[in-house]
């Protein structure tokens, strides 16, 4: 999720970069695919057609995926690479949530080619596994949904995206269709027929992209794959209304805050409403009837909240979106507001959104994308980002300072600052900083000056890591300015969010004068509270090149290890509890299938080497 915004490519972003002193620029990795692929040595990284799928069971009719159930790769019952990167932020209005995103980056969330900066060829394949085309009924129809750049990098005209189909009787791969790139665009719907010389036992299709291979650039977003018989050209529509995106926040301008600080004002730190979009994708209007669940203990406990409390409709008119105001804490529609618990440190809440359009004779096509999830967490830290970097963002000079303003809701003790930093074209890792806070910033007033200078930590099991202060300080309930100061003339980066928008809290001085950021989107860099949770800090930062390796992920419960030593686990939930424990062995798997659907955190502890990894529990 870590992507280029303004600039055409990896070396204008940096020329731009370096001639401004508030800058998006190109990242060069990611770090979401990186975390989640790179230890799954046992995917095939064959991008063609090979005898291995002749001797598999073919798929049958009909191929449909809208991308909206699965996450950073494609499903592997259906897709026979995992190359492209399946998400919900690189999407403008999209068909539904989910979407496959073509770029720069292969599937450990590397470039191609990380040598040469002006490299340029094939990148991405998303293939089909083979279906069985031998018993249609009628004419067969491909069809998807395409948009150049989203919320990405613009393709330029010589980069493309393609769709090829296999032939058998050759075998050979047949280009069926191409777009040159452009700029911003609606998805466009594309139909495709599957003429006879491809209908066999195991016909295939994939699409590519052309692009620079050097980095995170030269985006396309592909949604909404259906093939099947019986369709003609005109088959355009589908009897399908679906959610466009899966991440919603119940808070008042915060995404994440300390819950003893929630707990200060529980009803003024309520949002007012969620804004939950449908999109109907057929030309009749359909009623949504819609409602919302929060639940406790990361989703395992009780509903504490239904809204809305009686059965509610809106109609969606054919090939529109309705955006819905859901009251959260809204007088006289609804006043919920998250139970007060003095005994509890963290919490974590579920937030369910779902709908149906079931009244009477209608059917939807496609219920997957009829509901989504999203957590609202409680930790020791403040937020404003949904936890996606898009863009870098940054300052560069000797004494360049950046801070994020906040507001704590009590008195506290600061122990540090949650910081993503992003790699992008150069490693910046030698570079130093000095942590900073202010309680004003106009006139400046300094209240912390770190004693040590840190480095920028490249993250690659998790993208915040803790920077810890020297001497934890009290800090009374009131406005700060939480950042650091640039001890050398380097550009460093840090992930911008640009999914929201808290840019009147972020400032800069590079030049002796404070100012607002240039652009929309949040800054990824937390106050960090004196509660501990199970994110590491930057003194337990792993090598990188770990011989422990966990995978797949996410999985069902069952997660294999691939080691040559001795090791310990331990898995935490998001609250930071020990859920689990093995004793040090020479472990070949982990059975976490008494664990209930969520994010954990598993820390391998080996005789050599540790490792810290986010795993996602998928029943």
């Amino acid at each position: 999720m870590i992507r280029l915004v303004l600039f055409f490519s990896l070396i204008l972003s940096q020329v731009v970069a370096f001639a401004q002193k508030d800058s998006l620029v190109d990242i060069g990795s990611n770090n979401k695919i990186i975390e989640q692929r790179r230890l799954q040595q046992n995917v095939s990284a064959n991008r063609y057609y090979s005898d291995s799928n002749k001797k598999k069971a073919s798929l049958s009719l009909p191929f449909l995926d809208d991308f909206s159930q699965y996450h950073f790769y494609p499903d592997g019952s259906k897709w026979a690479d995992v190359n492209v990167f399946i998400n919900t932020n690189y999407a403008v209005n999209p068909i539904s949530y989910g979407v496959a995103t073509f770029d720069g980056l292969d599937s450990t969330g590397y470039p191609y080619n990380f040598i040469n900066p002006t490299s340029y060829g094939i990148a991405d394949y998303l293939t089909s596994k083979p279906i069985d085309l031998t018993t249609v009924v009628d004419s067969v129809y491909l069809s998807f949904y395409y948009q150049p750049k989203g919320m990405g990098n613009q393709p330029e005209a010589k980069d493309s995206l393609r769709l090829e189909f296999f032939r058998k009787s050759d075998s050979t791969w047949v280009r069926k269709w191409a777009v040159p790139g452009a700029a911003l665009a609606p998805f466009k719907l594309v139909m495709i027929p599957v003429d006879v010389q491809f209908q066999s036992d195991s016909f295939q299709f994939r699409f590519k992209n052309y692009a620079t291979l050097s980095g995170n650039v030269d985006h396309w977003n592909v949604d909404y794959v259906y093939l099947n018989d019986n369709r003609t050209f005109s088959d355009t529509t589908l009897n399908d209304v679906a959610l466009t995106r899966n991440y919603y926040n119940m808070l008042n301008g915060y995404s994440a805050m300390p819950w003893t600080h929630y707990m200060v004002d529980t009803l003024n730190n309520m949002s007012s409403v969620i804004n939950v979009e449908y999109r109907n994708n057929h030309n009749s209007t359909y009623s949504v009837f819609y409602e919302y669940n929060v639940i406790t203990d990361n989703g395992a406990g009780a509903v504490i909240e239904s809204y809305p409390t009686s059965t509610s409709f809106k109609p969606v008119n054919g090939y529109s979106s309705l955006v819905e105001p859901q009251a959260v804490y809204s007088s006289p529609l609804n006043n919920f507001y998250f139970p007060t618990d003095d005994t509890a440190k963290t919490k974590v809440f579920q937030l369910k959104n779902f709908f149906n359009i079931s009244s009477g004779a209608v059917t939807d096509f496609n219920i997957k994308n009829d509901t989504v999830v999203s957590y609202q967490v409680f930790s020791n830290y403040y937020s404003y980002d949904d936890g996606s970097a898009e863009a870098g963002y940054g300052i560069e000079g000797v004494g360049a300072k950046l801070a994020n303003q906040f507001t704590i809701k009590k008195s506290d003790t600061l122990v540090g600052i949650r910081i993503y930093f992003n790699p992008v074209t150069y490693n910046h890792s030698n570079k130093s900083f000095k942590l900073k806070i202010w309680s004003s910033l106009n006139p400046e007033v300094l209240i912390y000056e770190q004693v040590d200078y840190y480095n920028p930590v490249y993250s690659f099991t998790n993208e915040f890591l803790n920077y810890n202060l020297t001497t934890p300080i009290l800090l009374p309930a009131g406005t700060y300015y939480f950042g650091y100061e640039n001890i050398t003339s380097d550009f460093l980066t840090l992930g911008y969010d640009l999914n929201t928008n808290s840019k009147y809290n972020i400032f800069f001085n590079a030049e002796g004068i404070w100012q607002n950021s240039n652009y929309d989107g949040s800054l990824m860099l937390h106050p960090l509270f004196k509660y501990n949770d199970a994110i590491i800090g930057v003194d337990e930062v792993e090598n990188e090149k770990s011989s422990i390796k966990i995978y797949p992920n996410p999985s069902q419960g069952i997660f294999y290890v691939k080691t040559s030593q001795a090791i310990e686990a331990h898995v935490y939930d998001l609250l930071g509890n020990l859920v689990a424990h093995f004793p040090k062995q020479r472990h070949t798997s982990f059975n976490l299938n008494s664990l209930t659907n969520g994010v954990y955190f598993i820390h391998l502890t080996g005789e050599k080497n540790n490792l810290v990894e986010k795993i996602i529990i998928s029943k």
